[in-house]
C-alpha cells in the first residue's frame, strides 16, 4: 500500500471533514494506528458535523486496523436517472434497485475486489486526474442525496496508483479512511433505521480485518434521504471526463449483493414486488464511448464491470 497523496483541484471542493473531528482526536487515532498491528484494536470516536443540524445523538465513528487519511477525494456526481432495464449514465456504471412507487428501502450490501488501477494506460484529464470508485450505497439514482462507502482507486502525475477507502453522506464530502491495498476484498453496506431516523455505514477489508463503521448519522441539514433506490456502482467520481478520466481498473468483480425494504423484504438486484432493477452503462456522453460495460446478473447477487476506455 502507497501513500496516498493529497488532493488539491479548482472543482473538488476542500475536505473540511464534515463528518469528523479530525483535531486531536485524529492526531491520537494515527498514532495509535502507527503503533499497533493492524485490526489489533479499536478506536471509537465521536464526530461533529460541519452543518448545523438539530439536537441528537452525534455521528460515531469506529475504526478498526485503519485510521483517518487528510486527503481531499472527488464527491459523487448524481446522475439523475430514470428507471429502464438499461440506462446509460456519463458517470456511473454498474446495477440500481429502483423502489416502486410508496415503497422505500432501508439496506443494502455487497462485497467487491480492490482493482489495481493501472496509470500508464490511464490518461489524466484535465484537472490532472483519473479515478475508478467503487461502491455501494442508497439513494442517488434519481434524487439529491446518496449514503454510499467504497475505495477510490487513482492516477495523477506521479503515475503511482494510490487507493483510499471513504464514506460519504453526499452533499457531504467524503471522508476518507486507510490504508487499503490493491486485491483486498471488500465488503460495504448501508442500512437505515426508521424508527431513530438514522444510517449505519460499514466497510471491512475482509482479507487484512480492518473495519470501518460510522453509526448515528443522519441525513445532512437541508436534505432529503428519500431511501427510494440502492446501488452497487463503478463510477468516474467529481465532475467526471473532461475533468476527471476514468482510470483504467481492468475489471471489478461484485458478489453478495442483497437489498432490503422497508417493509423487510429481502432480495437482490434483481426486480421483484418492492423494486425494478437497472443496468447502468457508463458511456462518454459527447462521443457516445461506453467507458465501463456491467456484465449481467448471476442470481441477481453478481455481476462483473469491466474499464472500456478513459474518456
Amino acid at each position: 500500500m502507497r501513500k496516498v497523496r493529497t488532493i488539491i483541484t479548482a472543482s473538488v471542493t476542500a475536505l473540511a471533514v464534515p463528518a469528523l473531528a479530525v483535531t486531536a482526536a485524529a492526531s491520537a487515532l494515527t498514532t495509535a494506528h502507527a503503533s499497533t498491528k493492524a485490526h489489533a484494536s479499536t478506536t471509537s470516536f465521536v464526530s461533529t458535523a460541519t452543518r448545523a443540524a438539530p439536537a441528537g445523538p452525534k455521528p460515531v465513528v469506529r475504526v478498526q486496523g485503519m485510521h483517518v487519511i487528510h486527503v481531499q477525494l472527488p464527491r459523487t456526481h448524481l446522475p439523475h436517472l430514470i428507471p429502464h432495464d438499461v440506462v446509460r449514465s456519463s458517470n456511473w456504471s454498474g446495477y440500481a434497485a429502483v423502489a416502486r412507487p410508496g415503497v422505500r428501502l432501508r439496506f443494502v450490501q455487497a462485497n467487491f475486489t480492490i482493482p489495481s488501477v493501472n496509470c500508464a494506460n490511464s490518461p489524466l484529464g484535465t484537472l490532472g486526474f483519473a479515478y475508478a470508485s467503487n461502491w455501494v450505497g442508497l439513494d442517488g439514482f434519481h434524487n439529491m442525496t446518496v449514503e454510499q462507502a467504497g475505495v477510490d482507486s487513482f492516477c495523477d502525475s506521479t503515475g503511482v496508483p494510490q487507493y483510499a477507502a471513504w464514506y460519504e453522506m453526499f452533499p457531504l464530502a467524503p471522508v476518507a479512511f486507510g490504508p487499503v491495498s490493491p486485491g483486498d476484498a471488500i465488503s460495504a453496506s448501508v442500512f437505515y433505521s426508521s424508527s431513530t431516523n438514522r444510517n449505519s455505514i460499514t466497510l471491512t477489508d475482509l482479507t487484512s480485518g480492518a473495519k470501518m463503521q460510522a453509526t448515528n448519522l443522519r441525513c445532512p441539514a437541508g436534505s432529503t434521504c428519500r431511501h427510494t433506490s440502492a446501488e452497487v456502482i463503478t463510477e468516474d467520481p467529481g465532475n467526471s471526463v473532461p475533468q476527471i478520466n476514468l482510470a483504467d481498473y481492468g475489471m471489478v468483480n461484485v458478489t453478495g449483493a442483497a437489498v432490503t425494504s422497508a417493509d423487510g423484504t429481502k432480495g437482490t438486484l434483481n426486480a421483484n414486488s418492492r423494486w425494478t432493477s437497472s443496468q447502468i452503462i457508463m458511456r462518454n456522453s459527447n462521443t457516445k464511448t461506453v467507458m465501463s460495460q456491467p456484465s449481467g446478473l448471476f442470481g441477481g447477487k453478481a455481476f462483473n464491470v469491466t474499464w472500456k476506455a478513459a474518456k
